[in-house]
């Protein structure tokens, strides 16, 4: 009950399923046929990262020749064609997760348990916290369960300390419920082992698909240099600080905010008082025109899990500037990672006045960016759940 999962390499062969376990899929499992994984993903909150992340696994799941189903919120972020480009051999059941009040909760609950007495899982993979919570509750006591905190609610230094300790609770609660934690990066399992106290964790590091190959290098784009910064303008992307670092290059580059901010959020009028130009929300395809066309891309995160826009950036040879967490560090070094806004805004100035510094600063990026792909990543969470389902 206690391993920590090292290395992933214990043959189905050696694993006995006891009688409570036997279902037709478990033994299937049990004569080494990858086919016999079904794997339900639970996300009460599918945009943004988490849901290009779940994509690809349960792309690459049904890719394999198993089976994969998404139980998901619907919630104003959740895109209306939630089933857009994603293979159709994928299950989709959208849930009443329309809030996050008490209510919404129970109703997930029950939803999330009437799914999965369908579908009949191997492995149920919990994506974020609510998740975490609401399906370890519903779940974690029926069926072998997986938790990936996608970035843990506890960073949020903004918040008060009692807030703060509510939320690490919650997450030690979650990773006694489940199997395993699957960290997104070597970061967040550190926080797993230490803060959620979490006695069975994995890191399984993110990718995406444009980092299967070497990135292709473009270096400076034509015309005046273009230095942007992207996502929600909320806490997390640290607005105003972002703002202040785009401003002190807006005479060597045109600064952008590719994004927008909720009506909490006081991102946007802190980027308005800056000068900086704030697009709204665009399209993925607009925003990785504008990604692509960039010469620095600035992500100044107050706490990440490892965000798929840093990598996404590497992958078009644009230089990445940001803040010296542990994620950003864990992809980047201390080369490119700075703790305080102004060594940030002096790098930034040497780079858009110095072509070599830029092609050295590039040449060393995509030395880095080989071991972010999404086979690799892809790959790994399916031997992570050939071995639970296994066990």
């Amino acid at each position: 009950r206690r391993t920590r999962f090292p290395n992933w390499k214990v043959p189905l062969s050696t694993v006995i399923v006891g009688k409570a376990t036997q279902r037709p899929s478990m033994i299937r499992a049990m004569s080494g046929s990858r086919d016999a994984l079904r794997v339900l993903h639970v996300v009460e909150s599918f945009g943004a990262g988490t849901r290009q992340v779940v994509r690809l696994i349960a792309g690459r799941l049904v890719e394999e020749g198993h089976a994969a189903a998404i139980a998901f919120g619907t919630q104003p972020e959740t895109p209306r064609e939630v089933g857009a480009g994603l293979d159709p051999r994928i299950e989709l059941h959208p849930t009443p997760w329309v809030s996050r009040g008490p209510a919404a909760q129970l109703h997930a609950v029950r939803a999330l348990r009437r799914i999965a007495r369908e579908f009949r899982p191997s492995v149920v993979h919990l994506h974020s916290s609510f998740a975490g919570a609401v399906g370890s509750a519903a779940l974690g006591g029926r069926y072998r369960c997986i938790y990936t905190p996608h970035a843990y609610a506890f960073q949020q230094a903004q918040l008060p300390r009692a807030v703060r300790t509510v939320f690490q609770l919650t997450e030690m609660a979650i990773a006694r419920r489940v199997a395993l934690v699957g960290a997104v990066g070597h970061h967040e399992a550190a926080l797993a082992r230490t803060a959620a106290r979490a006695q069975r964790v994995t890191a399984i590091v993110n990718g995406i698909p444009e980092l299967d190959h070497p990135v292709k290098p473009v270096g400076d784009r034509p015309g005046r240099p273009a230095v942007i910064a992207a996502g929600r303008a909320g806490p997390q992307r640290q607005p105003a600080a972002t703002a202040r670092i785009l401003a002190a290059v807006s005479d060597l580059a045109d600064v952008t905010w590719v994004g927008g901010a909720s009506r909490s959020d006081g991102g946007r009028s802190a980027l308005a008082e800056a000068g900086v130009p704030v697009t709204g929300w665009l399209h993925p395809d607009e925003v990785a025109e504008r990604l692509r066309g960039a010469t620095v891309y600035v992500h100044w995160s107050r706490w990440d899990g490892l965000s798929l826009g840093l990598l996404e950036a590497l992958a078009y040879d644009v230089i990445v500037v940001a803040s010296a967490i542990g994620p950003n560090e864990e992809v980047l070094g201390r080369e490119q990672t700075f703790r305080h806004e102004q060594e940030a805004i002096d790098f930034l100035r040497r780079l858009l006045s110095d072509g070599a510094l830029r092609e050295q600063t590039r040449r060393r990026q995509r030395t880095l960016a080989t071991r972010y792909g999404a086979r690799r990543m892809t790959s790994e969470w399916l031997d992570a759940y050939q071995e639970l389902a296994a066990r």
